[in-house]
């Protein structure tokens, strides 16, 4: 199972919170300050003088004190039993470290860059080498096993990470000199399938093959999220499926480097032999036509097609897994604000045609023309966008968030159509706050606290008849 470090930022986020500090958030790939937990890793809190790291790439929370802070203390000491938890619940390694010096954002936003190359090649774990050859051919081993890395131009040793740039070629060697081409220009997969053959396995057993699909699901995912940034099909009818994809890929991605290290390659062996959910059904033709549709600009891009069974499969696989910690995140984005107090995230909606006020309870009131409660959630799913301070040229956060909120909201249509009851209250309150922000975007205040009072009478009234809205 992959691990959803934003989740567990979310949570790191909250620990602090709730011992009364407010931390600073900082991203780990450029070190610039966030405003969104779940986009954080640094966070840094001034007084008292600790930050604590989610470190993905070496799979590891870290706190860190700077000089007079008292471990001993009960904040400090509580930040540190829950953050320890953490890191247990989630099988991360924990580690705690007391510095003789005030410690700053910019003493660690000054190594980012070096610290997670050099970390990228600690996580390899023990046994496999660093990579070194002539300008032309890599090599890196890994016990008995040798990864030959052929390079289309020459390698610039002055350069960092240039021996895993610009593959022509790569090629795992065993024991006996035997030689395999791994079929995509891989390192991470490569490395992966050289941990297989220390093992004694070989490319073309159930595993060796399962490590390949694993890169050739990951090529085809990134091909496709190529062609719908250049050919920027991105809309509000299939940015769902597009957040979707982005998280499968960070899962694939971090499957395969876990397979590298002895105790993730084991986990991934075991996965195999207990069968754990590895059979999807096909694609029908319909699903296919609905995906086409949504990914048609002025023509549709045939290279989509063969990969559009593996995006079904991506969709269907994070929209199950992603309900979990989904209202944390919601709220997360609908709460998130500057330092000046400025909202991060502006939510808006598109016009609609269904009547706010007319809406019914549930899906248990008699049949008439007024919408209800289900298609209004459902309605607002189509109409939500986002703007974000916070974006970059491509206007990628806006639009995962809000797909974020439309998944949400559809996924509480669903749940209101056919099982009210097992609507959780404060899903069920953030719902009814969008429709009330929806409302607000063409209504006066007097229609606006209309709507408010009819909400909030609907929560109490739509579901007193079930406990958990008593």
């Amino acid at each position: 199972m992959s691990i959803n470090y934003d989740n567990i930022s979310e949570k790191v986020m909250r620990i602090l919170q709730g011992t009364g500090l407010t931390p600073k958030l900082f991203s780990n790939e450029d070190g610039k300050s966030v405003a969104v937990p779940s986009d954080a890793r640094y966070f840094y809190v001034r007084e008292p003088n600790i930050m604590v790291f989610v470190d993905d790439l070496s799979s590891e929370i870290k706190v860190h004190m700077g000089e007079n802070v008292d471990i001993d203390d009960p904040t400090i000491s509580k930040i540190v039993k829950l953050t320890k938890n953490l890191s247990r619940s989630y099988m991360l390694d924990f580690d705690i470290r007391t510095f003789g010096k005030h410690i700053e954002p910019k003493n660690y936003v000054y190594n980012i860059k070096d610290n997670k190359e050099q970390q990228m090649s600690d996580v390899l774990e023990e046994g496999l080498s660093q990579l070194e050859g002539s300008t032309k051919t890599s090599r890196q081993t890994l016990e008995n096993v040798r990864l030959i890395i052929r390079h289309k131009s020459p390698v610039n040793e002055e350069q960092r990470g240039s021996r895993s740039r610009n593959i022509s070629a790569i090629f795992v060697e065993n024991a006996d000199g035997e030689r395999f081409k791994y079929p995509h220009k891989h390192l991470s997969g490569a490395r992966a399938m050289a941990r297989h053959v220390s093992n004694g396995g070989v490319p073309s057993d159930v595993v060796g093959e399962a490590i390949i699909e694993q890169t050739t699901t990951l090529m085809k995912l990134k091909e496709f999220m190529n062609i719908v940034n250049k050919q920027s099909l991105v809309n509000e009818s299939n940015r769902e499926v597009v957040l979707n994809v982005k998280r499968q890929i960070e899962s694939v991605k971090e499957s395969i480097k876990r397979i590298q290290g002895p105790k993730g390659y084991t986990s991934f062996v075991e996965s195999i032999a207990l069968n754990e959910d590895n059979t999807y059904d096909e694609i029908s033709e319909e699903t296919v036509n609905d995906y086409v549709q949504k990914f048609t600009k002025s023509s549709f891009e045939e290279k989509l097609t063969d990969i559009l069974p593996l995006i079904h499969r991506a969709n269907t696989v994070e929209s199950k897994k992603q309900k979990a910690n989904q209202v944390d995140r919601v709220k997360n984005i609908l709460q998130a604000y500057n330092e000046d107090g400025s909202v991060v995230n502006n939510v808006t909606f598109h016009p609609s045609t269904l009547d706010i006020n007319n809406i019914k309870k549930t899906e248990l009131d008699e049949n008439s023309d007024t919408p209800n409660l289900s298609q209004t959630f459902s309605d607002l799913a189509n109409r939500i966008q986002v703007e974000s301070c916070d974006d970059n040229r491509r206007q990628d956060k806006s639009n995962d968030r809000a797909a974020e909120l439309s998944i949400f909201l559809r996924n509480i249509a669903e749940q209101v159509k056919t099982a009210p009851q097992t609507v959780e209250r404060e899903a069920l309150e953030l719902g009814a706050r969008l429709v009330k922000m929806s409302n607000s975007d063409t209504a006066s205040n007097v229609v606006e606290t209309t709507i408010e009072d009819k909400m909030d009478d609907m929560l109490s009234e739509a579901f007193k008849q079930f406990n958990n809205f008593e």
